[in-house]
């Protein structure tokens, strides 16, 4: 098995809830319009081994990321083991999904 062929089952689920403020005032109004748009958007990011679920983060109460394997909750620890495997740092993983998700702010809007 490679990292091309890793079954669904096996690959982390990144949970992101993205808070409707950070699309401006009016965010609440197409908060879940552009979490599908991520969603779609963050397909080339990591998804060898990640399956994205970009969701709107309507209860604060709840952790702004999730991870997961096979439905089962990950310490941010055991998520950190999991990114090593395949080179990767957690606190860069988070970084660069920051910055792709400004991008595709960006994009939601001048589209």
């Amino acid at each position: 098995m490679t990292i091309d062929n890793l079954p669904e089952n096996k690959k982390m689920t990144v949970l992101f809830r993205m808070e409707p403020g950070s699309l401006g005032p009016d965010g609440l109004l197409y908060i879940k319009e552009f979490c599908e748009f991520a969603q779609s958007q963050l397909k080339s990011f990591a998804t060898a081994y990640i399956h994205w679920e970009i969701v709107p983060r309507m209860d604060k109460s709840l952790a702004e990321m999730e991870f997961q394997i096979a439905s089962k909750k990950l310490t941010r620890i055991k998520a950190s083991q999991y990114l090593a495997i395949f080179d990767e740092d957690l606190a860069h993983f988070e970084d660069q999904l920051e910055d792709h998700l400004e991008a595709i702010i960006n994009q939601f809007f001048g589209r």
